[in-house]
């Protein structure tokens, strides 16, 4: 035997230990390589003249016509088989299947080279399951995560409130011994009109404050997340001064330091507000022996963030700074100052979440906070903050309307649950000219309009028990198309807050001065 012949001898040896079947179109084994004995128990003999899907008792992914067709269509197909041996093991089989043709193209017998992929497929099964699993779990770990912050962020934010509270019923107390006493004297001083226009000067100026103090207190603690505004910052950090110089404590000072005409910055004022109040209660409490907090804003441009203390991006900002005179942190504190949950303050004084929650506000509003402090000298937190484009919104003082300026005689439906509104709110608006028809609630007031009662314009409550202002509103509106209307509310919602869909209305919040209500009212009626 040359040596060409013991090559070709050992190659198809070689061939003959590969997984190799060939077989007719119509499944017919004629090919049974030494391979396939060892995969599937039977010899050469005992397949030979078999059916492929007889003997093996093939389980295919898909309808045999459907492979035989892509078979001739491209001459190949690549796939897994379920498949069992002589023994009735069960495994799954990956085959490469190839169509050879005579010389005028016509389908001859079918090639096939396979393996056992069992394991492989049961392990790749088995990492998807896993995978699967573990996906699972970490959804369940972040929601755990995000449940645990929310309910953190929330004691947080009670816990402000409640340093608010104090200095809130102190103000609110002021005021309501301001109206009681003011009313007391107007009841004793009847025939004196000047002492008495006096004491109703007092008293109102005494009830805008209240309605100051409890429109900060409304949008502060509102759950609803805010859209991004401009803001005035010394108007702001004012209005936020008059709130905290009460909760924070008599030993504790507040002062502001804004320069004139400062841009307006752009961010979500409640967050905000709770922001500055956090840090403010957190100055407070570096100065047990008393001190002094100043809120400061500044603006600044930032050209080179790798030298900026905070590396905010390039751009205008508002720098917003909460300074104390405390004990001031040591380096090691202040460098784990920002982290959640760490904190210095006894158990049940401080969830740890405060900067945490002031620094993502700032990086969510664009910017970032900054913390300076020096032991023994105190602290100071820094906010940038963007400055918002654009020139202020031009403001109109809600008393600029003249004596000669009202509006032309008209008759008002007004609806309000409330009795002691209602009869001050007609009293006011019959004072000025109007004709005032009231109602208790939304059904009484449909009943009016049923009725043929002419209505010139409509000022409905916001919340009332049974039909709120809303759905009065829009019912007032589906029987009379053009019917003007102004809703009342106390809460702090904002107008893109409602569901205006289908109803047209102004929105006016409680407490309004009589001078407000008509000059909307001016602007919605005809002249």
């Amino acid at each position: 035997m040359n040596n060409t012949e013991v090559r070709l001898r050992d190659l198809v040896e070689t061939l003959d230990l590969a997984t190799v079947i060939v077989r007719d179109l119509d499944g017919t084994i004629r090919f049974w390589s030494e391979g396939c004995t060892r995969l599937f128990g039977w010899t050469a003999d005992e397949a030979i003249g078999q059916k492929t899907h007889d003997l093996l008792r093939t389980v295919v992914p898909v309808p045999s016509a459907e492979i035989e067709a892509q078979l001739l269509a491209t001459g190949e197909w690549n796939g897994d088989l379920l498949q069992f041996r002589r023994d009735g093991t069960k495994m799954t089989v990956s085959y490469r299947k190839v169509l050879r043709r005579d010389d005028a193209g016509r389908a001859l017998t079918i090639m096939a080279t396979l393996a056992d992929v069992t394991t492989t497929r049961r392990t790749q099964i088995e990492l998807e399951q896993l995978n699967q699993h573990l996906e699972s779990r970490v959804r369940e770990e972040v929601a755990k995560r995000e449940a645990a912050q929310k309910r953190a962020a929330h004691a947080e934010r009670i816990q402000a409130l409640g340093q608010l509270a104090g200095g809130i019923a102190h103000d609110l107390n002021n005021v309501l011994q301001a109206v009681i006493s003011g009313a007391s004297l107007c009841v004793r001083d009847a025939e004196n009109p000047e002492h008495v226009r006096r004491l109703a000067r007092l008293m109102t100026e005494a009830a805008q404050r209240g309605a100051a103090v409890t429109g900060r207190l409304l949008s502060f603690s509102r759950r609803a997340d805010l859209q991004a505004e401009p803001i005035e910052p010394g108007a702001l950090l004012k209005d936020l001064v008059e709130v905290l110089a009460h909760s924070l404590g008599s030993h504790v000072q507040c002062a502001i330091d804004v320069p004139a005409d400062l841009p307006r910055l752009l961010a979500d004022r409640g967050q905000l507000e709770t922001a500055l109040v956090n840090l403010a209660t957190n100055a407070r409490d570096a100065m047990p022996d008393g001190g002094t907090i100043v809120l400061a804003a500044a603006a600044e441009t930032v050209s080179d963030p790798i030298t900026h203390p905070a590396a905010v991006a390039p751009g205008h900002y508002i720098r917003l700074t909460v300074r104390d005179t405390g004990t001031g942190m040591e380096p090691a504190i202040l460098a784990r100052s920002p982290e959640p949950f760490f904190t210095t303050k006894t158990e049940g004084n401080g969830t740890g979440l405060g900067l945490a929650m002031v620094s993502g506000f700032a990086e969510q509003s664009g910017g970032a906070m900054g913390i300076d402090s020096t032991p023994g000298e105190g602290t100071t937190v820094s906010l940038w903050l963007p400055q918002a484009s654009g020139p202020p919104p031009r403001m109109v003082a809600a008393n600029a309307r003249s004596g000669t300026d009202l509006p032309p005689p008209a008759h008002v439906l007004l609806v309000d649950d409330d009795a002691m509104v209602r009869e001050t709110l007609a009293q006011n608006l019959q004072a000025v000219g109007f004709v005032v028809t009231v109602a208790q609630d939304g059904a009484q007031a449909l009943s009016f309009l049923d009725s043929g009662l002419d209505i010139d314009i409509l000022i409905c409550d916001r919340s009332m028990p049974g039909m709120g202002g809303l759905t009065v509103i829009r019912e007032a509106q589906t029987r009379r198309a053009r019917l003007p209307a102004i809703l009342l509310t106390g809460y702090a919602e904002s107008l893109a807050e409602l569901p205006t869909e289908g109803v047209s209305f102004t929105l006016l919040r409680k407490p309004a001065s009589i001078l407000e209500l008509v000059d909307v009212i001016a602007t919605l009626l005809p002249r």
